[in-house]
């Protein structure tokens, strides 16, 4: 098999089963309009019709879905950013879709746009389903091995271990780790935490064609601009990715940015993080048009669990706890018990599935979060969102610097970015990027994607305790 085919077998795949499954849906999408049509004695132009628009369709929909990176299989796009891309893919697919079928205006030749809304959804449900699945076989190939990127780190301070340790710790990230290159390698010895130090990089294009590395990761703070072009130069001409590790909080703060000027100096403006007026608005419509249906069904489970609490061992239902809420108002959070009455609320929350103040019945709600359920009420209330960072108890929030009081211009949520990525198996201060980065880049659409992405999290239980 040639260098072609080896580099694009999985997206020429990709692209044929998603031709065969779009196809399918354009038809059946025709046969239940079809038959609905049939009952309520509407017609409907022919399905040679739509066969005949689909050639030219089937073009349309690979461009969109190229341009929203479903081809993309070889870069390494976070689960959140691929099911954002899958929504703004569908949207578009059916405006495209849409579009074309009203090119001609002769009823013979137009396509019902009724036809159009249930393939369009039906394609967007697909997309998740297959990306999903492949991100799973992928997960799993890397884990066994299979498929890694041979990759170096460029600093082995601080920043440099942080990413190394992620790496080692997340094989289905999909890289192999080679070593570290550091300028200071002569004194750092043979091995940095069990990695090697393959060398200080001062012959860097043949250090990197000796181990055949694929991929470099620049974790060096503050280094001088100019030195940094040059380490691009060299990976460039050794045909290897170069990629900038993001070291300190404020390259967090300053991620989307305007750019003005004062005469002939550049300056940088922040963007506000604190929601506006609309946005919040929306946010909150959001808030209620969920939770009023969710907390109605949800009725009969929180009852059913309320009993096998009193079952299990004694004390109350529910636990209710201070936290701090948007702009420091104090609330009270309510959630199921899960421990046992004399422990001690403030102490540290529970990290691993043996800890003796957990209950039994309270390990199987910590592990399936559905000691969160009563949190609906809160959301119900205002006190708290769907999606946000997590409210935190008032002895912390007395501890934070004022940037820290920044996660308390948003409402606080049951859900968040902290918690999709790996919840509790995160440290602390990881959630701070997190928390900021939600804020910075807020979107009705970032959290309709942070409840997708909870959706499995919480089946899997990853991270819960």
């Amino acid at each position: 098999m040639g260098s072609f085919w080896k580099s694009h077998f999985v997206t020429l795949c990709l692209l044929a089963i998603d031709v065969i499954a779009l196809s399918i849906l354009w038809g059946e999408s025709w046969e239940l309009i079809r038959a609905f049509d049939h009952r309520f004695a509407r017609p409907i132009n022919p399905k040679d019709l739509y066969l005949q628009y689909l050639p030219a369709l089937l073009l349309i929909w690979v461009a969109v879905l190229a341009f929203f990176h479903q081809y993309d299989h070889r870069l390494r796009i976070s689960s959140l950013n691929q099911v954002s891309d899958i929504l703004k893919a569908g949207f578009v697919l059916l405006l495209v879709t849409l579009a074309f079928a009203n090119l001609t205006k002769r009823p013979t030749e137009q396509l019902a746009n009724r036809v159009i809304m249930p393939f369009c959804v039906g394609a967007t449900a697909y997309l998740y389903a297959s990306r999903s699945l492949l991100r799973i076989v992928k997960d799993r190939m890397r884990k066994a091995g299979v498929g890694l990127t041979r990759a170096a780190i460029i600093g082995a301070g601080e920043t440099g271990r942080r990413v190394a340790l992620r790496i080692q710790t997340h094989p289905e990230i999909g890289y192999e780790l080679v070593g570290f290159i550091d300028r200071r390698a002569a004194e750092l010895g043979a091995t940095i935490a069990g990695i090697p130090v393959i060398g200080d990089g001062s012959r860097l294009v043949d250090l990197l064609l000796q181990y055949r590395i694929e991929e470099v990761f620049l974790a060096v703070p503050n280094m001088d601009q100019h030195a940094a072009l040059d380490l691009v130069v060299e990976c460039e001409a050794a045909n290897v990715h170069f990629k900038i590790v993001k070291n300190d909080l404020l390259q967090v703060i300053t991620d989307r940015v305007k750019i003005d000027e004062i005469g002939d100096f550049p300056v940088i403006l922040l963007r506000e993080g604190r929601l506006t007026p609309a946005g919040a608005l929306l946010k909150r419509a959001m808030d209620l048009v969920l939770t009023v249906p969710l907390f109605i069904l949800s009725l009969p489970l929180m009852a059913a669990i309320a009993i096998c609490i009193k079952l299990d061992s004694r004390g109350p239902v529910l636990f209710v706890h201070d936290r701090v809420g948007q702009d420091g108002r104090i609330f009270k959070l309510i959630k199921f018990r899960t421990m046992t009455t004399g422990a001690n609320p403030y102490a540290v929350a529970p990290s691993a599935q043996s800890d003796p103040r957990v209950t039994r019945f309270g390990r199987f709600l910590r592990k399936t979060s559905l000691d969160e359920l009563p949190q609906l009420w809160n959301v119900l209330r205002g006190d708290m969102s769907l999606v946000g960072p997590r409210p935190e108890m008032p002895f912390i929030v007395e501890q934070y610097t004022p940037w820290q009081r920044r996660r308390l211009d948003v409402p606080q949520g049951i859900t968040g970015l902290w918690q999709i990525a790996g919840r509790k198996q995160l440290p602390l201060h990881y959630n701070l990027e997190y928390d900021f980065y939600y804020i910075r880049n807020w979107s009705l659409l970032l959290d309709i994607v942070i409840l997708i992405r909870t959706i499995p999290a919480v089946l899997l239980g990853k991270g819960a305790f």
